[in-house]
Order: structure tokens, then sequence, then C-alpha cells
């Protein structure tokens, strides 16, 4: 199979940035998915949006791809919080036009305390293909960040956690969720603003879908 035959459907979780309207409201998903910071500038005056931060790295995800052969389709709006439901039923409508494919949800996380922090994986309930992927995705961000915090559930023998999530149980192909830092903690957060960080965080996931392809028949 040709890299081109196989696509991934990249979904940034939440919203965007409105150019039309005033800091913190110009966030789309504000007052949630965001976080404010006294000592630091972020996306303005401490505020983290995590829709930003998802658009950011799913962006750099999407060119490492393209540039590798691999087919790409968004499902998430470059401002707008598009519903589960409509990223859904776009993947799916257009899985019918090639051999392979997997569902790819980039976030951020968030906790009431401010010391969490890490990166985790989810996929859905029981063994499936999307457990494939999120082990060689695991690997890759381990192996760039090696001194990171990882967050993770080894009582089934892998990595990823499992969870009902709609993005990653509605799906006709394998999905994953990545959660890439807690934007609640100001380490994570400063790494995570960071485009550094970024495109080598999107260089993991791109690395770990080629990983994920080579089991699936395609070709380089």
């Amino acid at each position: 199979m040709k890299a081109s035959k196989f696509c991934v459907f990249l979904d940034a979780g939440h919203g965007g940035i409105d150019a039309k309207k005033k800091l913190p409201y110009n966030y789309t998903t504000y007052p949630s998915k965001c976080a404010q910071h006294n000592n630091a500038k972020f996306h303005g005056y401490g505020w983290f949006f995590e829709g930003v931060f998802n658009r950011e790295v799913a962006a750099k995800i999407e060119q490492y791809l393209i540039d590798w052969g691999f087919s790409v389709v968004r499902v998430y709006d470059p401002v707008l919080d598009v519903s589960l439901t409509k990223r859904v039923a776009k993947a799916n409508i257009n899985a019918q036009n090639y051999e392979a494919s997997l569902y790819l949800s980039i976030h951020g996380n968030a906790a009431t305390s401010p010391n969490a922090r890490g990166f985790e994986v989810f996929t859905s309930k029981g063994k499936t293909r999307s457990d494939i992927y999120a082990e060689f995705l695991f690997k890759e961000v381990q192996e760039a960040f090696p001194k990171w915090m990882y967050r993770m559930d080894t009582t089934d023998g892998d990595k990823d956690k499992e969870e009902s999530f709609f993005v990653i149980t509605q799906t006709n192909m394998p999905a994953v969720l990545s959660e890439n830092g807690f934007f609640t903690n100001y380490h994570d957060a400063l790494m995570m603003f960071d485009p550094v960080f970024q495109n080598t965080l999107a260089l993991s996931h791109a690395r770990a879908v080629v990983d994920y392809a080579k089991t699936q028949g395609v070709i380089f």
C-alpha cells in the first residue's frame, strides 16, 4: 500500500482564536479549556489557550505527514469548536476513500491541582489496533523527552489509558487521543508554548504514524 492510500484524520481539540474579538474573549472556547498564569505572557496576559496549542501541534504533524506522502484530512476548524459528532462524521465518511486510516486527536490537559503535569495517551476500552499506535507514540515521545513525566496504565500490558471518549469510540478507524502536557501547570505550559517543543512533539506523533502504517502494510 502506498502512503497516499493511508489517511490520517487530524483533530485539534476545542476552539481557536477569533481575530474580531478582544482577549480573552477572542478564544472561542473561553472560559473553558484555558488557564491564566501570572508570571508569563503565553497567548496574552498570562492566558494559555489549549485550542491554540492543539492547532499549532496538529498543523506541524500535518506538514510532516504530507511531506512523507500520507493523506491528511482535518476534521477541525481554524477558529470554531466543531462538535464531536461532526468531526467523527467527517472522518467516517471520508475514510471510505482510503485503504487504511487513523484518527488522531491532539489535546492539552488540565487539572485542579497546579502540580499535575506530564504526557498520556487514551484509547477505547479493550485490545484494538489503536493500542498499536498508542504504544509507538509513547515510545517516540519518551525518547524525545526522557526527563518528562509519563502518566500511564500498565495493568493490561501497555501504557495507554482506556476511556469511552466520543472521538475514540465512534470512529470507524483506529483512534487515539493524546494529552500533551498540563497547561494548568506553569512548567508544562512553558514547554507547550515553546515552538521547538511543539515541533519535536509533532515529529514524535508523525514518526509514530510511520511506525503504525508499516504494520498496516504501507511500503515506503
